[in-house]
């Protein structure tokens, strides 16, 4: 009983570890993001103000186009890419990366709003990924910690350095892995059904 009450304290340990790493990463991209959209020289502001104001004026009146498909994809594809990274070692690098790219981003996204239209362009920001964020964040990072976990045993066994306990072929893995798919579906959904109606109100107090 020791010895599992240890392996457990393990485990939730390595996890924790895995999450507060990916969290750092996911947060220093974000803060790099920010910086990146305040450095945009006078010519590339002129022309994201065109096109965030053109954006908005299209979605004040409702004619904003969003297919279902490409929502979901645009979503999909990060956890698509977080799920083939933990199942090689090169999600030892590869995971890190790919939650700064991700925090990058989402916080570029945010900081052209505030860019152009100061203050007030946190609101359709916060529309657009605000709350899809709350959707989706929780399936991104639950696939990154338990994928960092499955890629660090995997470049274990590679080196040589003793057999981990792998948890690829668990059950338990890949329902995870599907929980974070429903997770993904029902934020496509929301951005698909909901999104545009608070978009258009949104876009009128900005406008």
């Amino acid at each position: 009983m020791g010895r599992r009450e240890r392996k457990k304290w393990t485990l939730q340990l390595e996890r924790g570890a895995a999450l507060g790493a990916l969290g750092v990463l996911f947060l220093l991209g974000g803060i790099a993001g920010g910086i990146f959209a305040g450095m945009a020289g006078e010519e590339g502001a002129l022309e994201l103000c065109s096109y965030l104001s053109e954006y908005l004026s299209l979605a004040a009146e409702g004619t904003v186009a969003r297919s279902l498909w490409p929502l979901l994809w645009e979503q999909l594809r990060y956890l698509l890419a977080a799920v083939v990274l933990g199942v090689t070692a090169v999600g030892v690098i590869g995971l890190p990366i790919l939650f700064a790219v991700r925090g990058f981003f989402l916080s570029f996204s945010v900081g052209c709003f505030f860019r152009v239209f100061g203050g007030a362009g946190l609101l359709p920001a916060l529309v657009l990924f605000g709350l899809p964020v709350l959707v989706w964040a929780p399936g991104f990072f639950l696939a990154g910690v338990q994928g960092l976990g499955s890629a660090q045993c995997l470049l274990r066994r590679g080196l040589g350095e003793g057999r981990c306990e792998l948890s690829l072929g668990q059950p338990i893995y890949w329902a995870r892995i599907g929980l974070c798919c429903v997770l993904y579906l029902i934020c496509g959904a929301l951005e698909y059904m909901v999104i545009p109606v608070l978009l258009r109100a949104a876009a009128r107090v900005v406008l």
